[in-house]
């Protein structure tokens, strides 16, 4: 009895699994000295029974109308071993590599051509020293892929997503797993390359997320639903991608949260953070939108830090009407020879050490937003048609602190504000935290009126240069003399003329609105 269960356990564990070992792979394997040797497709029909397995690839290995599927498999490493190893998928099915329910699987030092690749429910998966090159097609799939580590590759034209979602339960402490993307290198194809990333997984569980050295040509997108994560990237730029958005972050509808229950933790906000980055020559440079209105059980923490816009068609671009939920703060960051940029129905942002320069469509429009001026706020060289450097616009707020310092140098708007524009309905929604909040403006100038002002009266800063061109919305009228050197001071009334019967009668009228210093000065506007 006993040798018969003996004699089965063996049968089983042949079956199964082959004890750790190494194998090679090649098409040729008349020219490889080592063994054993063999064409990929011999181990590919059943690559589930190899565990603490390296398989090292030599030369060039085509995939050809079958799937290379990995299931349950434990430490098992595809390494490139020659100078130039490669697989080429050209022809295969559509998914050439499936990795499910695996842990310790590592890609390194090969080329993949026009090669897709699934890995879904798996474990401490590394990609290393490899190239993803597309001509005709290839994607990179990860699906509830935990503790992935990507390091010095390059993704030519591939489309890369990467997506969490709930646990099927939930567990007795939250789990914490990452995804560390380091040194990647991500190119574009005119008509192809994206990178998505949606965090979907509720509170099932926390994930981290670490991106060191990103450089993308392609649309970087983070797809965000009512989840616990945090997000970091430092170091990277986002660049060239004229046909898109160099890094778009969207709030999205969790439809069926994750009720899993932790009573010792006290959830954070979850914290995005961008810093030492670059994102120039983008169609859109920055973005962050929703269009659906969310209950915001889970707050948000946008910080970007130390970085430079520069050269998009459109700079930043933030539309919080629906996140209440969302504090954003933009720190030593530089925006230079951007198309423009906007702030809109935000609540919670605030800037410190932020430069704006050579903009060509107005430096900085707010339009129903609330935005706090923390430190250095410096406006130089933009150009706008109403606000060359600052526009702010339908009742927006703006809060400057008590250790602000506000500069607009060179600004130029083709109608009026050269420097700064205060619509109408924001007249008295600039508010100083403390008086004598210094504010510079030099050499700003208008096509028509307010060269450094226009809308700004009464207010209690520190100006460095008092000799200032400011002017504001029209509040009265007046009949003049069209030569005189001072219009406010040449109004007449017609009362006090000697009018005969049948004169004809031509008179100039001036409009006139209070400028910075509260005085009425000549401005622009409509007579109704």
């Amino acid at each position: 009895m006993s040798l018969l269960l003996v004699v089965v356990l063996l049968f089983f564990s042949s079956s199964c699994s082959v004890s750790s070992g190494q194998y090679y792979v090649s098409d040729d394997c008349s020219s490889v000295t080592q063994s054993p040797c063999n064409p990929l497709s011999v181990y590919a029909g059943n690559m589930s029974q190899y565990n603490n397995t390296i398989f090292y690839f030599i030369g060039t290995t085509y995939i050809r109308y079958y799937v290379v599927t990995m299931t349950a498999v434990m430490n098992v490493t595809l390494h490139g071993l020659d100078q130039s190893p490669s697989i080429n998928c050209n022809g295969a099915s559509k998914t050439s590599i499936l990795v499910y329910y695996s842990n310790d699987a590592t890609i390194s030092n090969i080329l993949f051509s026009d090669c897709s690749l699934e890995i879904h429910s798996s474990n401490n998966i590394t990609i290393a020293n490899s190239s993803f090159i597309r001509s005709k097609s290839g994607t990179l799939q990860l699906y509830n892929a935990f503790d992935v580590k990507i390091s010095s590759s390059l993704y030519n034209g591939y489309k890369i997503d990467i997506q969490y979602d709930p646990l099927p339960v939930c567990s007795d402490e939250l789990p914490h797993y990452s995804l560390i993307l380091t040194n990647v290198n991500l190119t574009q194809l005119p008509d192809a390359g994206e990178m998505q990333l949606v965090i979907n997984n509720g509170n099932s569980y926390n994930v981290s997320i670490i991106i060191d050295h990103l450089y993308s040509a392609q649309c970087f997108s983070l797809e965000l639903f009512e989840s616990i994560f945090n997000f970091f990237i430092i170091k990277s730029s986002f660049h060239n991608n004229t046909f898109s958005i160099g890094f778009y972050i969207n709030f999205g509808e969790y439809s069926s949260p994750t009720k899993c229950s932790y009573p010792v933790i006290t959830l954070a906000s979850n914290v995005i953070l961008i810093e030492e980055s670059q994102l120039y020559k983008n169609w859109h440079g920055f973005q962050i939108t929703t269009d659906k209105y969310l209950p915001g059980t889970v707050d948000y923490h946008i910080i970007i830090k130390s970085c430079l816009m520069h050269d998009n068609e459109a700079g930043l671009f933030i539309d919080a009407t629906f996140l209440r939920f969302l504090q954003i703060d933009i720190i030593n960051t530089q925006f230079i020879g951007n198309g423009g940029n906007k702030i809109m129905n935000s609540n919670a942002i605030s800037l410190s050490n932020v430069t704006v320069a050579n903009s060509t469509y107005t430096g900085l429009t707010l339009e129903r937003s609330l935005v706090t001026i923390k430190d250095d706020l410096i406006f130089k060289n933009n150009t706008g048609v109403v606000g060359g450097g600052l526009a702010i616009n339908d009742s927006s707020v703006l809060i400057v602190s008590s250790s602000a310092n506000l500069e607009f140098t060179d600004n130029h708007a083709s109608y009026k504000g050269g420097g700064i524009y205060l619509e109408e309905s924001t007249y008295s929604n600039t508010k100083l935290m403390t008086p004598n909040i210094p504010l510079t403006l030099i050499n700003n100038s208008a096509g028509l009126v307010g060269g450094d002002t226009y809308g700004m009266a009464c207010y209690q800063f520190n100006l460095t240069n008092p000799h200032i061109s400011s002017t504001g919305n029209p509040v009265s009228l007046c009949f003049c003399d069209l030569h005189a050197i001072n219009i406010t001071k040449s109004c007449f009334y017609v009362s006090k003329q000697h009018i005969h019967p049948g004169q004809t009668l031509q008179y100039y009228v001036a409009l006139l609105g209070y400028d910075y210093f509260g005085s009425l000065t000549p401005t622009d506007g409509t007579v109704q």
